[in-house]
């Protein structure tokens, strides 16, 4: 073999090696990374999502809201779906308002109603859900309203009317429930109502006897300061109440003195008005008198103008005073001859005026005018 032809084969040999070393290392490491794409997948599998904490079930007027706690190290997104059961079926439920949820809490109430009476008991359990795999569930405690639930305080409306009270209770709003009998949670609902002297004891508890809806008193005691405040209860769900804030008002209630002093007055004033509307009408009343008055009045004065009735009954109207003319001479011509010829009628004497004393009741002719 010639020198060259040696030279050709050894740069030959080196080639094919240096191509079966890069294609050894490229090899390597496509198999490296996908035994770690693999390792990760199967880390992630491996890794479960912690499950919620800190369940509570809060019942207030019969709404039930379920809430929870969520700590999970990894950056993952996390949802959470609810399930439900009562004591009488004992078979797990979806909620479907509450599947596949970001939020941390969740109204029930409606889960809740399934067999709705006052023994029967709930329970739901939740779980955590990742891109990869679900949590274990985490179950809250048994539920019962009468042990676990609370009805809020009423209002008190107070109405005061002198001695009269009225006190009407103004109940919580509840959801529109349907018992498992038809009948509505709140059928049965009654009102505890106290009512105290202020300053004497706060809130007695204990002698609330009242136990209405509506409840009207009757205050003797003058100008008293009272207290109210009231609870709900209920026979058939007995479940425990809050008290509402108290409520005072003042009553200003009469005693019996000056009751009657009142009514005295009051009797007193109305008697006035009587009487002073009676002394009106006979003051505008046009009077009246009989025909032997009328007779005297007419003596006394002539002029007097009366309207007789046909009961024989005067009535004086209105009077005038007659003035005598002031002359410097009078004469009388009731004997008088005539002086003139003509007239040949034999003279008469009026004898109207006879016995007459007053000079202006008979006819005067005016002798000297100046």
């Amino acid at each position: 073999m010639s020198r060259s032809g040696f030279l050709t084969l050894t740069l030959s040999l080196w080639l094919c090696r240096v191509s079966r070393d890069s294609l050894r290392v490229s090899a390597l490491k496509e198999g490296n990374n996908s035994r770690g794409w693999s390792e990760t997948i199967l880390n992630a599998g491996d890794h479960e999502p912690p499950p919620p904490v800190n369940l509570s079930l809060i019942s207030h007027n019969f709404k039930t809201i379920l809430t929870w706690a969520y700590v999970n190290e990894a950056p993952e997104e996390t949802n959470f779906t609810v399930e439900f059961m009562d004591y009488l079926t004992a078979q797990w439920q979806l909620f479907p308002s509450c599947s596949n949820i970001a939020l941390h809490h969740c109204d029930v109430t409606k889960a809740f109603s399934l067999n709705l009476t006052p023994t029967n008991s709930y329970y739901t359990k939740i779980k955590a859900i990742t891109q990869f795999q679900d949590s274990q569930f985490a179950f809250t405690k048994r539920f019962n309203f009468k042990q676990n639930a609370t009805i809020g305080a009423p209002m008190v409306e107070v109405k005061v009317h002198g001695q009269q009270i009225s006190l009407r209770c103004i109940y919580p709003v509840v959801p529109n429930l349907t018992m498992q009998d038809g009948q509505k949670i709140d059928h049965d609902f009654k009102c505890n109502i106290c009512v105290w002297q202020k300053g004497h004891n706060e809130l007695p508890k204990k002698n609330c006897r009242y136990r209405k809806s509506k409840l009207k008193l009757n205050i003797k005691q003058p100008r008293v300061t009272l207290c109210v405040s009231a609870r709900v209860i209920t026979e058939e769900w007995k479940i425990k109440a809050d008290w509402s804030t108290p409520k005072c008002f003042q009553v200003q209630s009469l005693n019996l003195q000056e009751t009657l002093v009142i009514l005295l007055a009051v009797i007193a004033f109305f008697l006035g008005l009587v009487a002073a509307s009676i002394i009106w009408k006979l003051l505008k009343k046009e009077l009246v008198l009989p025909t032997s008055l009328m007779l005297i009045v007419k003596a006394i004065k002539p002029y007097v103008d009366m309207k007789t009735e046909d009961d024989a009954v005067s009535v004086v109207i209105k009077y005038e005073e007659v003035i005598p003319v002031e002359c410097d001479h009078f004469f009388e011509e009731v004997a008088k001859p005539m002086t003139n010829p003509e007239i040949t009628e034999p003279l008469t004497v009026d004898l109207k005026y006879a016995g007459k004393d007053w000079a202006y009741d008979r006819p005067q002719t005016l002798l000297d005018v100046n």
